[in-house]
């Protein structure tokens, strides 16, 4: 008899053990949480990431040396360039090539910059397409408008050159010096000065639609879907202007410097220099969420408008914050000396991550190939 029970017992026991580990280890992460796959890693080598750019088909990656590489959406590479020099700009793909700007360092001392260069790059080969000399600055920012492309450098001129040709369609000398990065919308560049100023300008013909003097030095810039102002400050202080007026909407005060600024939708993504990122009301300025990381805030970006990624200078990884809850919907984790140095960009549903050591394929909906497109936030 009670040979007969023992077996059930131990069988019954194993059943009981086997719920019981499946209950404990099944879940690898909280209820609710996305799963946010790897899907392929292309090393660096003995190279420094400088710039990570896609225009759907392709990954473009900038390295020292004015070095250029593209890369498949799989992770394999495609072709590569040494341009010489340094890069001093983001890389901008655009329909008639891929757009940079490359400086020639001197040798003589007191002229550190000797040649910078605005550059178009065939998407297809790497091969130049033109060059057009451009004014000395230590750094510009690249945007476009149909036509054209757009550059802003540090030194304070802004100008538009045609895309195909490189001619020169405008010219304006702005201010003495930018700081921080600006922003540009479609037919928008809002910039500030290194005398507290912040414009907005025309891209299509260079002039100032308005123009902000501000008490203390401007850290951000952004511009809200209906036309606000917005602009945070060394102090913490972000504020909302009322379209092109001097009216403020509103006024927040964080606990450090504004370090960047995001619009989605109805709210206004910010970091501060007080380890928090904030999910603002873009109406009235209240907080709708807020997070608190490890350390100061290195790199903020937007994910198909769901999903804020948020990593610290002291994490080997970022998280995925759900936009409209601010719950973690998901983590990125990288290798223990790994950390991130550039935002991170999307295309074709795919989260590409430049790290000190590689560049990084992320999905959030499995590795297959997607048909939509575009650039993080």
């Amino acid at each position: 008899m009670c040979l007969n029970i023992l077996p059930k017992i131990l069988i019954f026991t194993a059943i009981c053990a086997y719920l019981v580990s499946q209950t404990a280890f099944g879940q690898a992460k909280p209820a609710g949480e996305i799963d946010v796959t790897k899907c392929w890693s292309f090393s660096l080598g003995d190279e420094i990431g400088s710039g990570l750019a896609s225009d759907g088909v392709r990954v473009y990656l900038g390295g020292s040396g004015g070095r250029i590489e593209a890369l498949s959406l799989d992770g394999k590479k495609m072709w590569a360039t040494e341009l010489g020099g340094d890069i001093v700009s983001n890389l901008l793909p655009a329909e008639t090539g891929l757009f940079l700007v490359t400086a020639t360092v001197s040798s003589d001392a007191s002229k550190p910059i000797s040649e910078n260069l605005l550059r178009s790059l065939s998407k297809e080969t790497g091969i130049t397409n033109w060059t057009a000399k451009m004014p000395e600055a230590s750094k510009y920012f690249i945007g476009n408008t149909p036509g054209a492309i757009i550059l802003a450098s540090k030194s304070g001129v802004i100008q538009s050159i045609d895309s195909k040709t490189g001619a020169v369609k405008w010219k304006r000398e702005i201010a003495d010096g930018f700081v921080t990065e600006p922003r540009f919308y479609a037919d928008k560049l809002v910039v500030a000065s290194t005398v507290k100023q912040v414009f907005v300008i025309s891209l299509a013909s260079g002039e100032i639609d308005s123009l902000r003097k501000l008490p203390f030095g401007v850290s951000a810039v952004g511009q809200t879907v209906v036309g606000d102002l917005i602009v945070g400050d060394e102090r913490g202080n972000l504020t909302s202007f009322v379209g092109s007026t001097a009216k403020v909407n509103w006024k927040f005060r964080s606990g450090g410097e504004i370090s960047a600024i995001f619009t989605v939708d109805d709210h206004i993504l910010v970091s501060s220099h007080d380890n928090f990122a904030y999910s603002l009301v873009t109406r009235n300025g209240d907080v709708a969420w807020k997070r608190r990381l490890s350390g100061r805030v290195s790199q903020l970006a937007t994910i198909e408008d769901k999903y804020a990624l948020i990593s610290s200078f002291d994490d080997h990884g970022a998280v995925l914050t759900d936009l409209s809850s601010g719950k973690i919907a998901g983590q990125i984790a990288l290798g223990a000396d790994e950390n991130l140095i550039y935002n991170p960009i999307v295309a074709n549903g795919l989260i590409f991550i430049l790290t000190s050591e590689s560049v990084n394929a992320f999905s959030l909906n499995g590795c297959s190939a997607k048909k939509e497109s575009g650039p993080a936030k």
